[in-house]
């Protein structure tokens, strides 16, 4: 496996035991929709994306689903439970065809006590996908719907964005419902909010393919649209 892909933590430990958790590491596929693992789980992996992106969600008493951040490749998923020892917090699924990663938890752990780099990339890892769960959360108490929408789509332009000139495309890898659970709101409400946006000249889309044409009137609208 290339360093392109391998989660950064690992890329940081010293050769003798990145070498050891790749060997004893089991590669796996999925197919887009399967799930890796859910809430409650208590795997003894820690999985990385090597391929595909896989959607973090959870799920309410009633099976109602919420997105609370996604995994690209080159991140870890699954990390949490192995570092408490609690079950997982939210479901892991395939949003798109994804190649994965396991690697034995216990010996992860010990070898991030023995890299002091590679534990602070992790925390830093953590700290970003926790910033982003805070974020879309605030947003979906507080904001209005297209500034949720806003700050989704400026935060999958970061996250698998690529510039065009003063345009960002970005291929989607969520559906429009999933892209409305990621923002709080129904799929209904997601596809008029785009269907407004492209009307403004704000965004384009054909499919799955969307421009953000005007990344700075989404983050206005992020702005205006929070309490």
């Amino acid at each position: 496996m290339t360093t392109a892909c391998m989660p950064r933590p690992l890329s940081l430990m010293a050769r003798p035991d990145r070498d050891a958790l790749q060997q004893r590491s089991v590669p796996r596929t999925l197919r887009g929709g399967q799930v890796l693992f859910l809430a409650g789980d208590r795997p003894r992996s820690v999985w990385g994306v090597e391929q595909g992106v896989l959607k973090l969600a959870v799920r309410t008493a009633d099976g109602a689903e919420t997105i609370v951040g996604l995994a690209v490749s080159g991140e870890l998923v699954g990390e949490v439970p192995a570092l408490d020892g609690l079950p997982q917090p939210f479901d892991a699924i395939a949003c798109t065809p994804c190649r994965v990663r396991a690697y034995d938890a216990d010996a992860f752990v010990a070898a991030l006590g023995r890299n002091a780099a590679a534990a602070t990339a992790l925390s830093e890892t953590m700290a970003a996908r926790l910033r982003w769960t805070g974020a879309s959360a605030a947003e979906r108490s507080a904001a209005t719907v297209p500034a949720r929408l806003a700050g989704r789509l400026l935060d999958l332009a970061d996250l698998l964005g690529r510039v065009e000139g003063r345009a960002v495309t970005v291929e989607l890898p969520v559906s429009q419902g999933d892209l409305g659970r990621l923002a709080g709101m129904c799929r209904e409400s997601a596809c008029k909010t785009l269907r407004r946006f492209k009307a403004a000249g704000v965004v384009d889309y054909e499919g799955r393919r969307l421009r953000i044409l005007r990344p700075d009137a989404l983050e206005r609208i992020r702005c205006a649209g929070r309490a």
